[in-house]
């Protein structure tokens, strides 16, 4: 890489970093999600695209430092004084580190205070590619005296050099070095400030070890019992050995009323999780449509084996026990009872849910139903993911034996009474009849304590 190709990627990435304006939406975003307790799926999504992007723009950045770095450190190391290309190499390295420290501490800023948000910047996310602690691990290396050793020399040298090292970029050619250093409006390094980071990022991963350990303790335990619970039966409902109600005719009769991002709600009579969870009817899925239906529309085609369940055409995300996970009809309506809610939506923005909600897919179970995180989820959590703020959709969690939730109920309340979804067919409530139209809201308002 010349010293124009490094100038040229350091100017694109610091255009593409991070405008006050974002930050100010995030901080914004951050007290509505305070407030609230949990940050909404369109916060969720911004606060990451915004870290994300700032980590893909921190690892190009790195690279020009490297690229750079041989041009300079043969006059660094001997402490010589640089001139010409070494000292045209160590400002762009120089800008570099600036850029990199300067953008990870105002995000730092955002987290450090606001446990929500340093939360929710620690979770993994599948759809950003992001590991879980990526947060906690960015804050240490910004505050590590061993990490930025090399940095605060460089400020050092910087500093006693500021005229040579800006008349270096001056010209044309480097000029654009020399005005983000001046936007940069550096001040003289300071070790207290230093100090004054590493003691805050100590409590910060005090902070962030016992809520940690909190919950994972509380996930194990839920799981444990949750994945048990799920396959557990309540005796004498109905007679050992005996069928779902939701036959092979059923599934025919149906199959040409389906369209994509309709949403199931079903129910087995005899699970013992009825004994748990609130209302008659339990669990939510997402229909997405065949892979022809996909593909005609224009929806990347999920082809990781990894993320499917089952054999067959894959036409449901679902969130079980096993995770969220593509699967056959089959599998989905192997149970009793089920509704069928259509969205209010344009093709277009049905398709927007569809890939918000495949986005999710491969994910594991969340045992605890803990909707302010998104790196597992349950069943009614996928649905609210993929449709909330899309069109006029605004789901609101409810609080469930003190947790923020979304049960299937809710979902179904929410969503009728607001028009967003439609009921479209129900079978299993009226004398295993198969109801369609209009009727089919009449049958599912009697099913359960509805509000519409």
């Amino acid at each position: 890489m010349t010293l124009s190709d490094a100038i040229r990627t350091l100017q694109a990435s610091y255009t593409g970093l991070p405008t006050p304006r974002d930050m100010s939406v995030l901080v914004a975003d951050s007290h509505k999600a305070e407030t609230r307790g949990y940050y909404d799926p369109v916060e969720d999504a911004r606060l990451r695209e915004t870290f994300a992007r700032y980590l893909g723009i921190r690892s190009a950045i790195w690279q020009v430092i490297d690229a750079v770095r041989p041009h300079y450190i043969p006059f660094y190391k001997r402490r010589a004084q640089m001139a010409g290309d070494s000292m045209t190499a160590f400002a762009i390295a120089f800008c570099g580190a600036e850029i990199i420290v300067r953008t990870g501490e105002y995000l730092i800023d955002l987290a450090r205070e606001r446990d929500i948000v340093w939360r929710k910047l620690d979770e993994a996310d599948l759809r950003y590619n992001l590991p879980r602690k990526r947060f906690t691990r960015l804050y240490r290396q910004l505050t590590s005296h061993w990490k930025m050793r090399g940095y605060y020399r460089a400020r050092d040298y910087f500093d006693a050099n500021r005229e040579a090292v800006m008349a270096a970029v001056s010209q044309t050619d480097f000029a654009v070095v020399q005005e983000i250093l001046e936007s940069l409006n550096l001040p003289g390094a300071s070790r207290g400030d230093h100090l004054r980071r590493y003691h805050r990022f100590v409590n910060f991963s005090l902070r962030r070890r016992s809520v940690s350990a909190s919950r994972n303790v509380m996930f194990a335990l839920f799981e444990g019992t949750g994945s048990d619970i799920a396959e557990l039966k309540i005796p004498l409902v109905k007679n050992f050995g005996a069928r779902k109600r939701v036959t092979p005719d059923i599934l025919q009769a149906i199959q040409d009323t389906l369209r994509p991002g309709d949403i199931f709600i079903t129910r087995h009579d005899d699970a013992m999780s009825n004994l748990f969870l609130p209302g008659f009817w339990p669990h939510g899925a997402f229909y997405i449509g065949t892979s022809e239906q996909r593909a005609s529309r224009g929806i990347a085609d999920v082809s990781d084996g990894a993320k499917h369940s089952g054999q067959g055409d894959i036409v449901i995300l679902e969130a079980k026990k096993d995770g969220v996970l593509l699967r056959p009809l089959v599998e989905t309506l192997a149970v009793d009872s089920f509704v069928v809610l259509r969205p209010n939506l344009t093709e277009a923005q049905i398709d927007t849910a569809i890939t918000n909600g495949l986005s999710h897919a491969g994910k594991l179970y969340d045992f605890i139903f803990d909707f302010a995180t998104s790196d597992r989820l349950v069943c009614t959590e996928v649905i609210y993911r993929a449709f909330h703020g899309v069109g006029d959709i605004r789901f609101d969690l409810v609080e469930k034996t003190g947790r923020k939730c979304l049960p299937a109920e809710d979902v179904m309340n929410q969503a009728i009474s607001s028009g967003w979804f439609t009921p479209v067919l129900i079978f299993g409530v009226n004398n295993n009849r198969l109801t369609i139209g209009t009727k089919a809201t009449d049958v599912l308002r009697h099913s359960f304590n509805a509000v519409f």
